[in-house]
Order: C-alpha cells, then structure tokens, then sequence
C-alpha cells in the first residue's frame, strides 16, 4: 500500500505516541505503520544522556493508509487541529503518494545513520545531476538512490529521497561498492554531458574487458585476481541502462567478461549475446 504525506500544523511531537496507538489498533483505525522524519540532538544534562525530538521543517508525518481512513482519522481530536495534507504543487486539493519501496529504503537508511540525519530539499542541484545507483556492499547494501559524483570519480555519497518531499544523504560510499544504474542526462560542469560520460565510461569497459578475454585466450583461464575483477565489474555495470551506438558497445564488453569467465550458458550471457549486432 502507498503512503500518504501529511504534516503536523504545530509540530507537536505528542502526535508520534498517538499514532503508535492508532497502528496498534489497526483493524479499525486503517493505520497500518507511519513515519516521521526527525531532527534527534543528544545532550547530557547532570550527567544524564537525554534525547530531544522535533518534527523536521516542514512537520512531515507519512502515514500508510488510504485516503479515506486518513480522511475518518481527520474527525477525531487531535488529528482534526493539527493533521493536514500535503498537496502537490500542480494539484493544489490533491495527495502526494509515495510507493512503500522509497518508504522502506528511506527508513532503512535513517535507522542505519542512527538519528545523525541531515534532511534536505530533493530538488536541490546535487540530486538533480546525479546517477541512479544501488550500492552492493557495506551497511546500506541494496540501498538505492542519487550519486553525488565528483569529476573523476564513482564513489562518493548516495541521496536517498522521499519523492519530491524529502532527501537523506549516506556517507561517502566507495567506488567499487556502487552499482550504476542510470547516467543522469543533465550536462553540468562539474560531471559533463550524458554522451561523453558515457562514452568515456564504457571505452573504459571495452579495454578492461578485451584485456580479460586475451588473458584468458593466452592463459587459458583468468587468475584469481583477474576472476575477481572481472566479477566486479559484471557487479557493477551490467546493469547500466544507455541506448543508440552506446548501448551495444556496452553489451559487447559485458558479453566479452562473461566470455573471459566462461559464463557462456548464463541468462545473462544469452542476453548480451542477443543485443549484438
């Protein structure tokens, strides 16, 4: 089930303490879970640890339910003083949806980071040049979201973000754990245009992968270090989605890795194969 953005009008944190009752109760309220972005500040006061809470700017709750159980739970105080809709700019008397995908990964994520979360604006230049990636690796494995790129590199932070409401950003993720998915087709000045980067990346691909399919012609078989690159690069490329000349430059390198592998009766094998001219 999708999820409904509202917001808290006086941000009071009270509300999280009466939606974990109406979850409990869920057979008949229709609250089957919520979320609430929060700014966490750890102080110790006469030596004891404390944890203050507030709802972020913006007072977001997301709440999974239908609109009309959220409409019914609208009627009854508090809900009925402080619990809003938020509306899509285009729809001003609409609801901004969010699929339980994003919901999840999003609160994976912030568990991960343990409250230390800085929540930003997702139409912020950083995410709107960035690549689609999954990272493969490490605490966030299977995480997916933005690439912050740096000219040069392929590692750095991933953006999470909450549709066109919120954004988190994980800790700098390293180049080899990150799985491109989509190259962004904004040009900017510090990543460069969509046909270069990709061109260049996947020249790349064909030299690596021409040096692992002559290896193993010469050799016979790779060596366990060569096994092991060529695996990662399958990790991190095959599924990298481009088009036009690109696209079948990019199938002949995967097709080529797979061949040095000796993966020749693969899925993917047959598939790359396939895309050949």
């Amino acid at each position: 089930m999708p999820w409904l953005v509202m917001y808290s009008n006086n941000g009071d944190i009270s509300i999280l303490d009466i939606l974990e009752q109406k979850k409990a109760e869920s057979t008949t309220t229709g609250i089957l879970d919520f979320f609430v972005p929060l700014d966490v500040t750890r102080l110790v006061v006469d030596g004891k640890p404390i944890e203050r809470k507030r709802l972020i700017a913006g007072n977001y709750i997301i709440i999974q339910a239908t609109k009309e159980d959220i409409l019914r739970l609208r009627q009854e105080p508090p809900f009925d003083a402080t619990l809003r809709f938020l509306h899509p700019t285009t729809n001003p008397t609409g609801c901004i949806y969010i699929p339980d995908e994003e919901v999840q990964m999003m609160r994976r994520v912030v568990d991960i980071m343990d409250g230390e979360v800085e929540y930003f604006a997702p139409s912020s230049k950083e995410l709107m040049i960035s690549d689609i990636v999954s990272i493969l690796e490490g605490k966030f494995t299977g995480v997916k979201g933005y690439l912050e790129s740096v000219k040069g590199h392929e590692g750095g932070s991933v953006i999470v973000s909450l549709g066109d409401v919120l954004a988190v950003r994980t800790p700098r993720i390293p180049a080899n754990d990150v799985q491109l998915l989509v190259l962004a087709k904004v040009s900017d000045s510090q990543v460069g245009s969509y046909t270069s980067r990709a061109y260049k990346k996947v020249r790349v691909l064909i030299s690596d992968s021409e040096k692992l399919l002559e290896e193993k012609e010469t050799e016979g078989r790779l060596s366990e270090a060569s096994e092991a690159n060529a695996r990662r690069l399958i990790m991190r490329f095959s599924q990298l989605k481009l088009s036009g000349k690109i696209r079948i430059m990019h199938a002949q390198a995967i097709y080529n890795i797979l061949l040095a592998l000796g993966d020749t009766e693969s899925e993917s094998f047959l598939k790359f194969k396939n895309m050949l001219p």
